[in-house]
């Protein structure tokens, strides 16, 4: 075989590159850290995938415990007896010798009223005094809870 001399036209060099082995060393040396950085970064993003999965099945474990103890608390209530009476005293009973009382909305104010016009003296023996200013009477009052206890 013939050897051939670099040649130089127009300042370009006319020779074949020979890869000495430090060379060819030196590339499978970069490829193999390549290959390693990005195994370790998959690995990386694999790991802090499955911690926020974990994660997320921690707080939902906590929250299903959170209710299994609700439940737990009902079981033990409906068992004891508590709920009957929650739902009694929900229904307006109570125990013997025990008061009741029942909370309902705030009253509206009255408006309030003009000053009387004088009556005649004929007229004061037919106007009757209203009982507790406007307040239900005991009567009422009674029968307005019977009504209460006997319509759902």
């Amino acid at each position: 075989m013939r050897h051939r001399k670099p040649s130089a036209i127009y300042g370009i060099v006319n020779r074949r590159m020979r890869f000495s082995r430090e060379t060819l060393i030196m590339v499978a040396l970069a490829i193999a850290a390549i290959w390693l950085v990005s195994s370790f970064a998959q690995e990386a993003f694999l790991s802090r995938d499955l911690e926020r999965q974990a994660a997320d099945l921690r707080q939902h474990n906590s929250a299903l415990q959170a209710e299994n103890r609700g439940y737990q608390r009902d079981i033990a209530a409906s068992t004891s007896g508590a709920a009957a009476e929650e739902e009694a005293r929900g229904g307006g009973y109570s125990k013997p010798k025990e008061k009741l009382y029942l909370i309902g909305d705030t009253p509206s104010p009255t408006p309030t009223r003009a000053a009387p016009s004088p009556v005649p003296a004929s007229h004061k023996a037919a106007v009757r005094p209203t009982s507790h200013a406007g307040k239900q009477s005991e009567v009422q009052r009674l029968l307005g809870w019977l009504l209460r206890l006997a319509l759902p």
